[in-house]
Parts: C-alpha cells; structure tokens; sequence
C-alpha cells in the first residue's frame, strides 16, 4: 500500500516536472518563445458527471445428463443494474475539476492542460441462476441477487491535443491524456460468480492508471471566459498493467467510465484572446489610435 501512494504521488508530480522542463518562457516572452500575445492560458473550473456506461450481459449454461437420459442444464446471467436504452441514473455521478491551460499557434500539439479531479462512479449488476431438467424450467432453483457499486476518487490528469479554430469565437480540441485515479472511499456489494467467466469480487483496486482520449467544443465569450464541454473515455489501462482493457470490471460484468463536464477557462491577462481594451484617448494597447 506503501508503494501505491509513492507512485499516486510520483505520477502527479511528474507532468509538472516535464512542463517545468519544457515550456520555459523564451527572450521575447511567452510560455513557448513566441511573445506573450501568441498564448492563451489560465485557470479553469469545470463541473459535470461521470457516466458508468453498462456492457454486454453474461451468460453461461452448464450442461449434464445422467444415464437415463436425463439432461440438466444450469443457467447463469448477469447484467448490468441498466443499460444504456433506458433510464441510467443509478449510473450517474457528479465530477469536479480544476486546474490550468495552454493554447499556442503550433501546427500539431497546441494545446494542453493539467489538473486535479473528483469522480464518483456508481452503477450495479443484477445477477440470476436458473435450472432446468429436460428444459422444463425448475422454479425452485431459481437465485437472484443484485450487486452495487460506489466509488469516491480524486484523480491527477495530464492532456495534449491539437485545437482547430472554426470562427474567431469557436474552436475544436482533441487529443490523448493521463489520468491516475485514487478511490478513498469504496462501497462495494457484489454478486455470486459466474462460471468460467472472469471475476473481480473487489472491483478495480484502489489506484488505477490509463490513457483516456477527449473531445470539447470552445466558445469564447468577451470577459476572458471561454466555455467548453468536453467528453471523455479511458482506451487504454496503463497502472495495474494486467491488461489493456479500457473498462472497469465489477463482479461479472464491465463499465466504461464516461466524463462529460462543462469547463469554464479563464483567460489571464495578456492572452490572444482577451478583449482588445480601450482608453478614453481612443488609443490601443498597440499604441494604435483612432482612424
């Protein structure tokens, strides 16, 4: 456990370390030697949910007869408490963000951010076992239970993405990120295991490293505020590297964490973005006056 905190530790510290490394403010000003009016960048604050977007069910049957003739067959199912066609609030939980941003002119990466999150991830799975003889179905064998879910993480994020400017007001970015999730608070009821299927009677361990890919829309606004959802999925599981699932396992089935959030990103002073500002004398800051 030692060592879990060691690398949650480590990990947050590592893309503050490489940004300290390789965006140093160049001669002329500005965070990537392209003068200071090249930049966005400052604070955000983003508020949303997080979505457990249920898998496929899993079924078993476990076949026998006798020397009678007699056939037996054993059947089990699990599901997801919901599935995505119908009502998925027992699926939904709040996430807070916060953190800063960079924008430059770049062709390829000229974007990029880093923060600290709260989630909180919930869902469930309903689980049956059934018998029949001679397919005749024996009511008396029948089990069911219901399994739940909820866990409470902070979480360190690193992002890089290429932003595409649609209009002066407007803009597209995606790309690849970090994220290292630390569950303190675990509330987990599980369900009977299901034959020859994987099972994870404790759910995902208390840290959990992956590669995620994010898409958002900015809306740029004339105060210094740019407003931008974003949407979020893990593709890739990095920390317990015991596979490359990009799911979180719970019992007998699986769930994608979804983030869909609205990030409110405050321009500091001096960014490309920020409203030109005029004095009385009708003099801009370029030293431009009135034609």
């Amino acid at each position: 456990m030692q060592y879990l905190k060691y690398s949650f530790i480590l990990f947050i510290l590592i893309p503050f370390m490489a940004f300290s490394q390789t965006y140093k403010p160049g001669k002329k000003g500005g965070l990537y030697n392209t003068g200071q009016n090249s930049i966005d960048k400052g604070w955000y604050f983003g508020l949303g949910i997080t979505y457990m977007m249920p898998y496929s069910p899993v079924t078993e049957n476990i076949e026998s007869a006798d020397s009678l003739g007699n056939t037996f067959r054993t059947r089990h199912f699990a599901t997801p408490k919901t599935t995505v066609m119908k009502s998925f609030t027992s699926q939904i939980g709040p996430f807070v963000e916060i953190g800063k941003f960079r924008m430059n002119d770049k062709r390829i990466i000229n974007y990029m951010d880093y923060g600290l999150s709260y989630k909180w991830f919930r869902g469930g799975e309903k689980y049956q076992q059934q018998s029949f003889v001679n397919e005749v179905f024996i009511p008396a064998s029948e089990i069911k239970q219901e399994g739940s879910f909820s866990d409470h993480n902070i979480s360190a994020h690193f992002n890089l993405g290429y932003r595409f400017d649609k209009t002066d007001k407007m803009f597209y970015v995606n790309g690849l990120g970090l994220n290292l999730d630390y569950s303190f608070i675990k509330g987990r009821t599980g369900t009977t295991p299901i034959p020859n299927n994987e099972y994870n009677a404790d759910g995902p361990g208390s840290i959990i490293g992956e590669l995620h890919y994010f898409f958002g829309m900015g809306f740029k606004t004339g105060k210094r505020l740019i407003i931008m959802p974003i949407v979020e999925t893990p593709i890739f599981a990095i920390f317990p590297f015991n596979h490359i699932y990009s799911t979180h396992d719970y019992y007998n089935t699986r769930h994608r964490p979804w983030l869909i959030r609205v990030r409110f990103m405050f321009l500091k002073k001096g960014s490309k973005s920020c409203p030109a500002v005029y004095n009385p004398m009708g003099i801009d800051p370029n030293g431009n006056g009135p034609k």
